[in-house]
């Protein structure tokens, strides 16, 4: 394939997967790189453009420069997504809390700065923020930034850096102080707690502050994928459900029990009717339950952990 026919093939939404073109991407890597990069510098400058079920071109460049390594991808990717509102929502869908954090982390050009700005906006997205926090924990898992930077950078958040109001991005930076772990921040997570800050169902305390005290190589084997690199777009992106041609068109629903689980309206509420993409390719958004712990399987059936699946889609 030409580089033209590879970005043709890659720009609309058709319900499958462009797996040539991808494949033959990946072997022109050299060439299609800064054809990837424009498209994003391109989204970058006007993304409410670009917010629309049918294209899909920004996400396929952001997923292959990951795999590429390719620094180019920051400063345009960082600044697609300090857009405020919904519109980075809806441009990226659950890749936001699924992948977004490693995307970052790989294509990282050494100026934590970007990252930062999108965490400590107010403006932006709440699970583009808590995508920044996470980001911070592959960056420091992969070497790029020393661990000790990560936790003050983490301490400063505690200490005056984000607003004092319960927000999706507490949930994050809490969740944080466990994954990395950060043991000298268990003061602080405690006085988020006392104050409100962090959604109690979100995360139990106790078990925090049990992760927090847990070396990161007596961690499960599974933490080690979740906080890598992106290392193969195909697989990535290639099991979405909007490719799938068996997939329900409906969001899975939940029986409302008391300890069963109940779509999140205030997540749901974000997108407009007539916009099924996110919902599509990860199933229904979820609020949570204190009854399922951060790392129980997720109920859905996917057989990843429900944090980083269902739960990642709970709200503040």
């Amino acid at each position: 394939m030409t580089i033209a026919e590879i970005i043709d093939a890659l720009t609309p939404f058709t319900g499958k997967f462009p797996e040539e073109a991808v494949r033959a991407a990946i072997e022109q890597r050299e060439a299609i790189a800064p054809h990837l990069v424009s498209a994003l510098e391109e989204v970058a400058e006007t993304p409410e453009k670009f917010a629309r079920q049918d294209y899909m071109l920004h996400e396929f460049a952001a997923y292959l420069l990951a795999q590429f390594r390719d620094k180019r991808a920051y400063r345009p990717l960082t600044r697609i997504l300090a857009a405020p509102g919904d519109i980075t929502f809806e441009l990226f869908g659950d890749t936001i809390t699924e992948h977004l954090k490693n995307i970052l982390a790989s294509v990282y050009d050494g100026d934590p700065g970007p990252i930062q700005q999108l965490i400590e906006g107010d403006e932006v997205e709440e699970f583009v923020r808590g995508a920044g926090v996470n980001a911070f924990l592959v960056l420091a898992h992969t070497q790029q930034i020393p661990t000790l930077e990560v936790v003050e950078y983490y301490r400063s958040l505690f200490g005056g850096k984000l607003r004092r109001e319960e927000r999706q991005v507490w949930n994050d930076l809490a969740a944080a102080v466990g994954d990395l772990p950060a043991p000298d921040l268990i003061p602080d997570l405690r006085r988020a707690y006392e104050e409100g800050l962090v959604d109690p169902s979100y995360a139990f305390l106790e078990e925090l502050e049990q992760e927090a005290r847990t070396p990161f190589e007596k961690k499960p084997d599974w933490r080690r994928e979740e906080e890598s690199l992106i290392s193969d777009a195909i697989s990535e992106m290639s099991r979405w459900a909007c490719f799938d041609e068996n997939a329900p068109e409906e969001p899975v629903e939940f029986d409302e029990e008391p300890d069963a689980f109940t779509p999140s309206e205030s997540v749901q509420d974000k997108v407009s009717p007539d916009y099924h993409r996110s919902d599509s390719i990860h199933g229904a958004l979820v609020r949570r339950s204190p009854k399922i712990g951060r790392n129980d399987p997720c109920p859905c059936g996917s057989g990843k952990k429900y944090k980083k699946c269902c739960g990642a889609n709970s709200t503040a």
